[in-house]
C-alpha cells in the first residue's frame, strides 16, 4: 500500500510538472521530430523532468526505458486490481502480456550498456505484450476496453521509441 501511495505521489508530481509545459531539450525535440507522432513522443518523454537537459542518446534511452518500465508495471498492477470487472480469460492473458512487457523493459535497462543488439530485440518484443492483451479480448469476443487499450498503446509507444534509439 505504501509503494502504491509513493507511486501515485510521483505520478501527481510528474503530472503537475508536465502541466507547467516542460520544454524538452533540443536533443529530445530533434529525436521526436524523427518519429511518426511528434506529440505522442514528446508527451511520453517529458513525463520525466530530466528530459529538459538530455543531450545524448545514452541518457535519452535511460529515460525512455525507465518510463516504459514504470508505466508498464503500473498498468499491469491496475489490471490486476480491476481484473474482476472483465472476462477472467481475457484479463489473465492481458496481465501476462503486460508482465512480459515489463520484464522485457527491465532486462533492457540491465543490458543497455553491454549488448545493444539484444537490447534492441528485447525492447522491440515488449510491444507483443500489448498485442497479446488485445488478442485475448478478441478471442473472448469482448470489446477491448478503452482504458486497457490506452495502457497498451503506451507500451507500444515506449517499445517503438526504445527500438529507434537502441
Amino acid at each position: 500500500m505504501a509503494s502504491t501511495r509513493s507511486f501515485l505521489f510521483i505520478v501527481v508530481i510528474l503530472a503537475l510538472l508536465h502541466s507547467f509545459n516542460i520544454v524538452p531539450s533540443k536533443f529530445v525535440q530533434n529525436f521526436c521530430r524523427g518519429q511518426d507522432n511528434l506529440h505522442a513522443c514528446l508527451s511520453a518523454i517529458t513525463l520525466d523532468p530530466k528530459s529538459t537537459t538530455v543531450s545524448n542518446y545514452h541518457d535519452l534511452v535511460q529515460i525512455i526505458l525507465k518510463l516504459a518500465r514504470t508505466n508498464t508495471t503500473h498498468s499491469k498492477n491496475l489490471l490486476i486490481a480491476s481484473k474482476r470487472k472483465y472476462n477472467p480469460y481475457a484479463m489473465k492473458g492481458c496481465i501476462d502480456g503486460f508482465q512480459g512487457a515489463s520484464l522485457s523493459f527491465n532486462s533492457v535497462l540491465m543490458e543497455v550498456d553491454e549488448d545493444l543488439e539484444t537490447c534492441n530485440y528485447d525492447v522491440f518484443v515488449a510491444r507483443y505484450g500489448a498485442a497479446q492483451c488485445e488478442s485475448f479480448f478478441q478471442h473472448a469476443k469482448i470489446k477491448y476496453p478503452p482504458k486497457i487499450s490506452s495502457k497498451a498503446e503506451y507500451i507500444i509507444l515506449y517499445s517503438i521509441l526504445g527500438s529507434m534509439i537502441t
